[in-house]
């Protein structure tokens, strides 16, 4: 963020005299609307998607809240040359990043408190140093915090579409993200290809998340990446729960007399699919195979055919004589 106008209040669309459940219920329908999964995979949503997760993170958090608050109203930040600063030489319109990168640890080379204040350290009002008494304000010099705590990283979001045939044998698969590590100071951006172990009978909308494999502060500080599971059914079986569900249209002819057809199954197996004549299927009519469904750990669902039966518009008087001798 780079202005006043994308403050974390702003992203939310909330004025910073709104509740703790005013911003709840903002957060909610925002992260709802971009959410990667409603916007498939779109690039620009999951940026969204991952500020407005940074604004919450700090507005949903009351002691999180009230120190950016105080951040961005505290009285001792003056005019200099060039624009009005903050006592470590940063532009107003750029406090917004400046304080995101305080508490998530993003400055990115930049050192606080090194535009003229003496030896760099970072003061508070009345020249006392921040962590001096007062108010518990982290800080971070080069993206690290200087009390060396445990602050995570901000997790990095990816978007994988899978087949049903991939839900139903499971796998390893690739995915290819950028993250950075810091190194001397600096984040140094790379890209790298994780295998996500995809578990049989896995949801839609799933999340798999993969620990310390995102964003690198150092060794015993290291974020997440959560990989958002979108099932592209390209099959013609639905699925219910662990069920999997093939609505099948037969003629009359065939719910009368018998029928045979070929069921081409998720994996590319063929199976033939028979019903002799003098077994009549009715309207509707639901046909369970047992365990030919989906896995999920120790449970197994079924194959269920629904038959959908065609009757014909009309027929002719003889027709009609020829089935009332029939029935």
């Amino acid at each position: 963020m780079s202005s006043e106008k994308e403050s974390f209040y702003n992203v939310l669309g909330v004025s910073d005299t709104s509740t703790g459940e005013d911003i709840k219920k903002a957060y909610r329908k925002m992260s709802l609307k971009y959410h990667p999964d409603k916007n498939n995979g779109d690039l620009e949503s999951v940026k969204m998607f991952q500020k407005i997760s940074e604004a919450y993170e700090v507005l949903g958090d009351s002691q999180k809240r009230n120190e950016y608050d105080m951040m961005r109203k505290n009285p001792f930040m003056r005019m200099a040359s060039g624009g009005p600063m903050s006592p470590g030489g940063i532009p107003f319109d750029q406090m917004d990043e400046f304080l995101s990168n305080i508490i998530f640890g993003g400055l990115g080379g930049m050192p606080f408190g090194a535009g003229g204040m003496p030896g760099g350290m970072p003061f508070g009002p009345g020249g006392m140093p921040f962590g001096h008494g007062g108010p518990n304000i982290r800080i971070f010099r080069n993206g690290v915090p200087m009390n060396f705590g445990n602050e995570k990283p901000q997790p990095i979001t990816n978007t994988m579409t899978i087949t049903m045939e991939t839900v139903l044998n499971g796998g390893k698969i690739p995915v290819e993200i950028e993250r950075w590590i810091l190194e001397n100071g600096n984040k140094i951006h790379e890209k790298q290809t994780l295998y996500v172990d995809i578990v049989k009978g896995i949801d839609n909308n799933e999340i798999i998340v993969l620990k310390d494999q995102g964003n690198v502060i150092n060794d015993q500080c290291k974020g997440d990446v959560k990989i958002y599971i979108k099932i592209e059914n390209d099959s013609e079986f639905q699925r219910r729960g662990l069920d999997l569900i093939l609505e099948k249209r037969i003629s009359l002819k065939d719910a009368l007399c018998g029928f045979s057809f070929d069921l081409k199954y998720i994996n590319g197996k063929v199976y033939t699919i028979n019903n002799h004549a003098g077994n009549v299927i009715p309207p509707e009519y639901q046909k369970v195979i047992p365990n030919m469904g989906l896995t999920r750990d120790s449970h197994t669902g079924n194959l269920i055919i629904i038959f959908h039966i065609d009757f014909p518009e009309k027929m002719s008087l003889e027709n009609i004589e020829i089935l009332k001798n029939v029935l």
